[in-house]
């Protein structure tokens, strides 16, 4: 939640003056003209630390024109936590909440929407209009390969070398920046057979790792969520019993109405979040139902299949979420079911 130019002050999100003098700068620069790598290099040049402490690049940049934050709005749940206590991006999983007017604006809707215009019509121009067929997703791991040291996606990429040319994944963040994030490429047969391998182990071991797993879902998600469920609604009893002595001390002239505007306002608010988490668990345990069936699906494709020689882009696209990348030799793939399994592969 704490974006660049913001503050967490204990309570509320507040502006850091001199980092929003940088965002309002950049909104600026891309209403005048000014694209994305330019105005990275020109923060760059300036010496103006990201929030990080880094180096800006492109990616950041866009980053920060379509954050809903800087008009004073914020979406809950953009990621999740498992029952690993693993955090993912959230892509449809969950459901996301927004919630307008929550902290105090950076920048105007109006400037705001006249970016997400000028920054719409540019790639229409450049011929990657959101949709066009050029440029929808032509591969399988498209989209679905993560940077485990940025957050960034790859980019494919065909590679000469001394006796062939091959594909390979790269981090976007990397080639726009090496400074930034130092993740290597890695080859795209490689990713491929490591997901043949990852597939193969399941498949001899679905009795050891499949049927165990589906048996946790099915018994230990329901009955935790109903236990959460059951003290936030102790939780909304206690704040409705002090809402009403708060009445009642105010009726008989004990507290003032300044005094019970607050106090209750307050009160309704951590009621509003009380109500918040309950509709999240409800959330939580529909997604544990859409994992159960992710889980019979593996595990019946697992029961019924020989072990796999090639890969198999179907499979892939039916099993997987997506690849975390921590380096050139370890990758983790976190599947639709909720497993994340990790796979070597040789350099």
């Amino acid at each position: 939640m704490f974006k660049y130019g913001y503050l967490w002050d204990g309570n509320n999100l507040v502006i850091e003056p001199k980092q929003a003098e940088i965002i309002k700068h950049i909104f600026s620069d891309v209403l005048s003209g000014k694209g994305v790598e330019t105005i990275a290099k020109e923060l760059n040049a300036q010496n103006i630390p990201s929030k990080k402490g880094g180096r800006w690049t492109p990616t950041t940049i866009r980053g920060i024109l379509s954050n809903e934050k800087y008009v004073g709005d914020v979406i809950f749940q953009k990621t999740y936590t498992d029952e690993r206590l693993a955090r993912h991006r959230n892509t449809g999983q969950q459901d996301m909440y927004m919630v307008t007017e929550h902290h105090p604006a950076i920048i105007s809707r109006e400037d705001v929407e006249a970016v997400q215009c000028l920054t719409a019509q540019r790639s229409k121009e450049k011929g990657i209009e959101k949709g066009a067929s050029k440029y929808q997703k032509r591969y399988a791991f498209s989209g679905k390969i993560i940077c485990g040291e940025c957050g960034d996606t790859f980019k494919r990429r065909i590679h000469s070398g001394s006796y062939e040319n091959y594909a390979a994944w790269c981090c976007n963040t990397h080639l726009s920046d090496k400074a930034s994030c130092s993740m290597k490429y890695i080859r795209d047969d490689a990713l491929q057979m490591a997901f043949v391998t990852m597939l193969n182990k399941l498949i001899y071991s679905h009795k050891l790792v499949l049927k165990p797993y589906q048996r946790t879902i099915a018994n230990n998600s329901k009955d935790k969520a109903l236990g959460q469920i059951q003290r936030l609604e102790r939780l909304l009893e206690q704040n409705l019993e002090q809402r009403e002595t708060l009445t009642k001390l105010t009726t008989q002239g004990y507290i003032d109405q300044v005094l019970y505007n607050r106090e209750n306002n307050a009160l309704l608010a951590q009621a509003d979040e009380y109500r918040a988490n309950i509709e999240a668990i409800n959330t939580n345990m529909t997604g544990d139902v859409s994992k159960l069936s992710e889980t019979a699906k593996l595990l019946r494709f697992a029961e019924q299949s020989d072990m796999l020689q090639s890969f198999d882009e179907t499979l892939f696209t039916s099993f997987v979420d997506h690849i975390q990348v921590f380096n050139r030799s370890e990758i983790w793939f976190v599947l639709k079911c909720g497993l994340t399994l990790k796979e070597r592969i040789g350099e």
